[in-house]
Parts: structure tokens; sequence; C-alpha cells
């Protein structure tokens, strides 16, 4: 089942970088920073960019519809299958041992978590942790203990929970925080309440007062989870309690008009939200409150580079925006020629309800993706890749691959100390 073609062991000595690249573009990116790179059904390939070396090839068959979420460390590609009930994970080989790291061979663990449509993901820490469509129950993986080949990762049943498109993520606290419908409601495929519970599936906390219309999208950075929805973001703290921020000017409960999407990073304390008719909202759950700060319907996505520094927008003409993520300031924006996701645009226009609209905003990008300091991009031939400095989108490189991939992800991590500017 795993095949791989090279072996490698990296020295854990900081003295020990791959040759010939200090002062190169290989002396600017993390020693650990990789590129994940899929073409066609069945082939998975790691490509070092500091020297473009493709390292790894696997050729296992790839899941149609599979969705593919990077793990917290940046090691582990997790490919949640919906359709197929089950979740698989790719080990890209990169191990993150804080002051320093190992390359192993990448390959597919054996390792896969059979459960009910599994569909929202959501990771923070050391915990990764899917909402099951199809029962309600929730899959926690401790990402952790992924390599160890007796691992299994916990199904966790829900008491009195119906079959419904939910989310839930685990607090720092130990609990998580789920999704469920309101006994009255019956035809909604949406829940309307936030409960946490315990890793037995017991409920802890039940705030009845904190009630919407319609949940959708979730995010936590440990410390407080927040859950979009028509009547604002539900926020669920470490301390227990459960809040509700109300809407800001714009936002109501009409489709497009609420917030379906929510994003956070586990080193910032603010998030940041999308509605799809009303642009993006910086929102800050200390304070319980929200601004927006890009107005329009144009968007297509946006997420975090690695650590958390920069916040980039992908707007549907390919223009990108980057913003300081802990401000909300906007640094620097440009046109740029990025490839396009077939797969992602056929099933945007193909959308027939809003609930599938909402399930594709939280699709992740597959053309685009950042570590710390660069943002790389497939170009519209895919077979370049074109790497900006996050911080003024000017170009550093342009890296031409021997055939067309569909999809880049950045694996692996970035020690800023091993940095030389």
């Amino acid at each position: 089942m795993l095949l791989s073609l090279v072996w490698l062991t990296f020295s854990c000595s900081d003295d020990d970088p791959d040759p010939d690249v200090s002062q190169s573009f290989g002396g600017l990116e993390g020693e650990y920073i990789r590129l994940a790179m899929m073409a066609g059904s069945d082939q998975m390939m790691v490509m070092n960019p500091r020297t473009e070396q493709t390292t790894f090839t696997v050729n296992e068959p790839l899941t149609d519809g599979a969705r593919y979420y990077l793990s917290p460390t940046g090691r582990y590609l997790v490919s949640v299958e919906r359709a197929q009930n089950q979740t698989r994970f790719f080990d890209a080989g990169i191990v993150n041992h804080t002051d320093h790291g190992h390359e192993y061979a990448a390959l597919w663990l054996e390792t896969t978590v059979s459960s009910s449509t599994p569909t929202h993901y959501s990771a923070t820490g050391d915990d990764i942790v899917l909402f099951n469509d199809g029962d309600g129950s929730i899959v926690h993986i401790e990402e952790s203990r992924l390599e160890f080949a007796g691992y299994q990762p916990s199904v966790i049943p829900m008491p009195n929970q119906t079959q419904h498109h939910g989310a839930t993520v685990r607090l720092d606290n130990g609990l998580f925080a789920v999704t469920f419908q309101h006994d009255t409601v019956t035809q909604d495929p949406l829940p309307q309440i936030v409960k946490l519970v315990d890793a037995q599936g017991e409920v802890q906390v039940d705030n009845e007062d904190v009630r919407v219309g319609r949940i959708h999208g979730n995010s936590s950075n440990g410390r407080v989870a927040l859950f979009g929805s028509t009547d604002g973001l539900i926020a669920a703290y470490n301390d227990r309690a459960i809040a509700l921020i109300p809407n800001v000017e714009g936002l109501n409960a009409e489709s497009g008009n609420w917030i379906g999407t929510v994003r956070g990073h586990d080193n910032l304390d603010v998030f940041y939200g999308w509605a799809r008719a009303q642009g993006l909202f910086r929102i800050d759950p200390a304070s319980q409150s929200m601004t927006r700060f890009y107005e329009g319907d144009d968007v297509k996505s946006f997420f975090f580079s690695e650590d958390g520094t920069y916040l980039i927008l992908h707007k549907t003409d390919d223009e990108l925006v980057v913003y300081d993520a802990a401000s909300g300031n906007e640094m620097t924006q440009e046109v740029i020629a990025i490839a396009p996701d077939a797969a992602y645009e056929n099933a945007r226009k193909e959308a027939p309800t809003e609930l599938e609209r909402l399930r594709l905003m939280e699709e992740p990008e597959r053309v685009l993706t950042a570590s710390s300091e660069f943002l790389y991009i497939l170009e519209p031939s895919q077979t370049e890749i074109n790497i900006l400095r996050l911080s003024d989108l000017s170009t550093v490189k342009t890296m031409t691959l021997d055939a067309p991939v569909d999809v880049i992800i950045r694996v692996g991590f970035h020690r800023k100390e091993n940095v030389a500017w």
C-alpha cells in the first residue's frame, strides 16, 4: 500500500543546512518547508522549494472529491473523504521537534477512520476534530499519536444528537464545542445551538439563551471557539461561558448576508469571518465586537500565512490583498496570474442551495499556499510556481516543474532563527 521512492533522514544539527542554498532563495525559506503537489488521480509528490528537487513521489489513488487539510504541525495532510465515510492521512515526512526537525519518507498511513459522512474539519494545538454530518458524532485525532501504528482516533457519539451539517472544535480546557439542532427544529439541515461536551460525549454546558436561526462555519485558537450564524458569532470560551457577538450593520439572516465561514489561528487573539455578499469581518472575542474590514461580494477565499502574521485575501479577479493579521491593516495588493481551480469553479457554479454554497466557502485553497514569509502560486500553465514575498508581493523566484500539477499545499514548518536575511 505504501509506495515511496526515497528514504532520507536529515541531521538534527543546526549546522547542517541543505548544500548550496545559503546565498539563494533556499537561504531565505525555512529548512523544513516543503510543497505537497498532486497530479491526476493517483500521484502525490513532495518538493523541497529550496533546491527545487522532488524528494518523494507516492503513486496511490487519490480519492475523488476529498478535501485536504494541513495538520497543525505541518506534517500531515488530512484527507476528509465525505462520500466514502472515511478520513485518511498523508504523512509528508517532516517532523517538527520545536528546536529541530527531521525528514523521513512521505507515505499514506495505514490508519483510516471510518465515520458517518465526515465533513467539517478544525484543528488547534495537537487536536484535530471532525464533525460527522451523518449522525452528529465527532472524530478526535491527536496528531502527535498518528505516527504510532497502534493508534486509532476516537469517534465520540453525542447524546440526543441528530443528523445535521454541523461543526465542532476542541478547547484547551479539554471540552469540545459542538453544534446541536434545537428540539423544535425538524426540517433545517443546519444547527441552532452550541453545547460544551466532554470526551465521553456528556454535555457539560448547555446555554439555551444563546440560540440562533442557523449556524455554519467555525474556528478556534484553543482559548475560544467562534461559530458563524444568522444572528452573529457564537463564542465558546475556555472558562465554559457561551455568548453571542451580535451582527453589525450589513449583516442579517438573508442568504449571503451572514457570516458562514470563520478562520482563526493559534497565534492570534482575533478571528476573521466571511459573509458572501458583504465581505470580510474582523472579530474580537475578548471585547465581543466585530468590524468590517473588506466590503465586496468578490471574495474567492482567504487564509493565513503559516505563523499567522499575514492574512491573504484572494478575490475572484485574482487580485491578492495581504493584511497584517493582528490589526487587519492592508499591507499590499496585486493582480497575479493564478491557475484556475476547475473543480472548485464548476462546483461553485452548480451549487443549487445555500448549504452547498456555504460548504464551498469552507474549501481550502488548492492553487495558493503560504509559508511564514512567502506565497506560492501555481501559474496558469500549471508547470510553474511563482514565489512572492508576502510583505510586498514582490516576485522572489519562479520554479519550473517537469509536468503539470493540479494542487499545491505547503507542508512542513518554518524556524525563523534559521533564516538568513
